[in-house]
């Protein structure tokens, strides 16, 4: 990210003001939308409104990042008797490409901006200091094995069924690799817990590096396996009611849940079958219904070493 201090030493006075809703995983994800923004704007200063700035720290491809509730001089500064501003406050998830599955999210997203895609990815940047902290106070020299079961969302929710790998699994999973690795786990403090693995502890931005440093990684549609993608590490990706297609990468090992609707459970839904959030009502499984295979999951996550 430049270091400007002075609006009036900008080599131009073109602004795109690039809008993200929505959580951090979606904000890795824009970082690719970006890139196609910069590549058909140019001179263009790409300036970030977001409620995530850790996605973005030190991206080249942008001029500056703004936290929603921390914006002095916002208005003034880009808006205000600008001639060349272009304002992309756009939600692509209210798509019709987006809601009847018609392509992935980054397509969708970067043509609503009236960009071609062409293939641009996400990406994350660190300055040195960060690797090394890393490396030294986390890592250890240990082989970690990085595990998500829970996204963000709905603090009321504790488990999503729509998104979240349930916990038995992931306990089953966890015990193949007890011997073999330090397993951490990433989760709130009002999120469920798995026993006998540790709790990641620190910020967002030591998060990143340590999915650059693990070993082994086992992750939901979430934020950790946008950074994954971003970082060029391969992981084992489980899919519930959401779609790889849409949302992930063929880059990782995505293993899709196979177990059929088996209840009709869509009387309160709207633009889609069924809320991230994992709202009880719209759960389509009869008790006991089989989700994934441990032993596809553990033989998935074993071929990252």
């Amino acid at each position: 990210m430049k270091t400007i201090s002075e609006m009036d030493t900008l080599p131009n006075d073109n602004f795109i003001v690039f809008h993200v809703a929505g959580g951090i995983g979606k904000n890795v994800l824009a970082t690719g939308v970006v890139k196609a923004i910069k590549r058909e704007y140019p001179d263009w200063n790409i300036v970030i409104l977001t409620a995530w700035r850790d996605a973005w720290q030190y991206n080249p491809y942008i001029f500056r990042c703004y936290n929603f509730q921390n914006a002095p001089y916002f208005y003034k500064n880009y808006i205000k008797g600008k001639q060349n501003v272009k304002v992309f406050a756009l939600e692509p998830y209210m798509t019709e490409d987006y809601l009847l599955k018609k392509n992935h999210l980054l397509p969708i997203w970067s043509e609503l901006c009236g960009i071609e895609y062409k293939g641009e990815a996400p990406e994350l940047f660190f300055n040195q200091r960060e690797i090394e902290f890393v490396q030294t106070n986390i890592v250890r020299n240990e082989p970690i094995f990085l595990l998500q079961t829970h996204g963000g969302g709905n603090a009321d929710i504790k488990h999503s069924w729509m998104r979240d790998l349930p916990l038995e699994i992931a306990n089953e999973v966890c015990h193949h690799f007890q011997d073999k690795a330090r397993i951490i786990h990433i989760r709130r403090d009002d999120q469920l817990a798995l026993p006998n693995v540790e709790q990641f502890k620190g910020s967002i931005r030591e998060l990143f590096v340590l999915i650059r440093e693990s070993k082994y990684r086992l992750f939901i549609d979430s934020v950790a396996q946008h950074a994954a993608f971003a970082l060029g590490k391969k992981s084992t990706i489980t899919w519930i009611r959401n779609f790889p297609d849409q949302l992930g990468y063929a880059f990782h090992d995505n293993i899709v849940c196979g177990a059929q609707d088996e209840l009709d459970s869509l009387d309160f839904s709207i633009l889609e079958p069924y809320d991230i959030a994992g709202h009880i009502a719209q759960c389509p499984f009869k008790e006991g219904t089989k989700l994934f295979d441990v032993n596809q999951i553990v033989e998935s996550v074993r071929a990252q070493a």
